[in-house]
């Protein structure tokens, strides 16, 4: 019962600082010793495969931040080797990890510290649960903070009040273009040339999955479009059958 709930956790889950509470609450309510939950993490991983690496890679990051003792951190070992198997070079295999390791601890408290609202002041919580240190989440706060604490969606859309006609373009009240000299403005001429794309994508580093709205896929999921979990870029996504 126990792996199930993992493999599903790593699966669907976001990456948090409150994921990771509550995944270490529950370890607590099997009272599970560190080096135990371990090997449960371990014996999910080789289950599930070279297939599932992606949720590999994130019960990786969510077993390190949990388990404090040298044992437990050591009982993780195979999963990183599992991880490594599937490096083509295998002297870049652990600064591979690594880095993916902390890019997704990033990513997630960029997530916590635009969830924590406009009006911060201080430091936003969690980075030390998600195993950053404080230099790392000042520059990251401090971005954000540049930025207004916009949200993706915001960035992106630039608030409710910008309307988009079914191509993705943005339009005025009259269902004029707002940028009608844009040269990635979706005409009926260019929308033809374009061969259908699904409109569900997984990151293949750590298993985000992500919804774009229909007649938006070419103008807001460009070629410089980067995974906001783990920071990976869009050739990591790979295209995803909704009924799948």
């Amino acid at each position: 019962m126990l792996k199930r709930y993992l493999q599903l956790y790593a699966k669907k889950r976001t990456v948090s600082p409150q994921a990771i509470s509550s995944l270490s609450y529950v370890f607590s309510l099997f009272k599970l010793s560190e080096e135990k939950t371990a090997q449960i993490l371990v014996s999910l991983c080789r289950d599930m495969g070279d297939e599932k690496i992606s949720s590999a890679g994130k019960l990786l990051f969510f077993g390190s931040r949990i388990l404090k003792s040298a044992e437990g951190k050591k009982a993780l070992e195979p999963i990183r080797e599992m991880i490594k198997s599937t490096y083509r070079e295998a002297s870049v295999a652990d600064s591979m990890i690594e880095t993916s390791q902390h890019a997704i601890a990033e990513a997630a408290y960029r997530t916590t510290v635009i969830s924590g609202g406009k009006g911060q002041t201080s430091l936003t919580p969690g980075w030390q649960v998600l195993g950053l240190d404080k230099e790392t989440a000042t520059r990251i706060f401090e971005a954000e903070a540049k930025e207004g604490f916009l949200s993706d969606r915001e960035k992106m859309y630039g608030g409710q009040s910008t309307k988009y006609d079914a191509k993705g373009n943005a339009i005025d009240k009259e269902g004029k273009l707002l940028n009608p000299d844009d040269p990635n403005a979706i005409t009926d001429e260019s929308s033809s040339q374009r061969q259908p794309v699904s409109n569900v994508y997984e990151c293949s580093e750590c298993g985000y999955t992500l919804f774009i709205a229909k007649g938006r896929e070419f103008k807001f999921y460009g070629d410089d479009f980067k995974c906001p979990e783990c920071g990976a870029a869009k050739d990591k996504f790979n295209a995803r059958d909704m009924d799948a």
